[in-house]
């Protein structure tokens, strides 16, 4: 088992959806697209929680600190 596959178990086991950075540079959902920086820098990622964006934000969705409340659930 890797250790990219380790951190994808444990983010599951604890109901997170991905890892997003502090910094606010970068965000990744658990699945196929988890870590697409090939690790460079995720040590300082955190776990996160997925919210989708507005229509015409650049981006479909982010990862977030704090887990959205129910309703509020876009950013």
């Amino acid at each position: 088992m890797t250790v990219k596959e380790i951190v994808e178990q444990w983010l599951k086991d604890n109901g997170y959806d991905g890892l997003y950075s502090p910094m606010g540079e970068c965000g990744c959902c658990i699945g196929e697209d988890f870590i697409p920086c090939q690790s460079e820098g995720v040590e300082n990622c955190e776990p996160g929680y997925i919210v989708k964006c507005k229509p015409g934000d650049e981006w479909e969705y982010r990862i977030v600190k704090d887990k959205p409340e129910v309703g509020n659930e876009q950013v």
